[in-house]
């Protein structure tokens, strides 16, 4: 004979066994129900690539390519002058922009700096900066119709 309590233990056993295919089935209700990145580790955006050195702000002078000599150098000797004054270890970088030909190809970058932008360069270190001082950099743009030469201070 069996025990008196032992009847309705069978019957719990029997019925949860039942259930347990039906709740095999369900989720469990959790954040990413409502929201599929929830506990995802943060996503920060990539930081700009930093500025080039002595481009932050405007051009101390600008030269148009075909700009007489004697036109630019007494504004560049000035220029020069009074940034060395206010600082006197101040970097000069000189930037000669050569805008793409008409066909797209790119425009022959080592003539046009040796043109343009040697004698911008020597006019800066004849104005009072010294060769650790100045840099040269040279960039092709789109947008411009004619060789600029900028001069930088920083």
């Amino acid at each position: 004979m069996s025990h008196p309590r032992a009847r309705p233990v069978r019957r719990a056993v029997l019925a949860a066994a039942m259930c347990l295919p039906v709740l095999g089935g369900c989720a469990l209700v959790s954040q990413k129900t409502f929201n599929r990145h929830a506990g995802d580790p943060p996503r920060l955006p990539l930081a700009p690539p930093p500025p080039v050195p002595g481009m932050t702000g405007p051009a101390l002078v600008t030269i148009v390519a075909s700009t007489p000599d004697s036109e630019w150098r007494p504004a560049v000797r000035a220029a020069v002058a009074d940034a060395l004054a206010r600082k006197p270890n101040a970097l000069f970088t000189v930037v000669v922009s050569v805008p793409d030909r008409a066909d797209g190809t790119p425009a022959d970058l080592p003539a046009v700096v040796e043109a343009s932008g040697r004698p911008v360069l020597q006019a800066v270190m004849d104005a009072g900066a010294g060769a650790g001082q100045t840099e040269m950099d040279a960039r092709t743009v789109t947008h411009d119709n004619a060789t600029q030469v900028c001069i930088y201070v920083e």
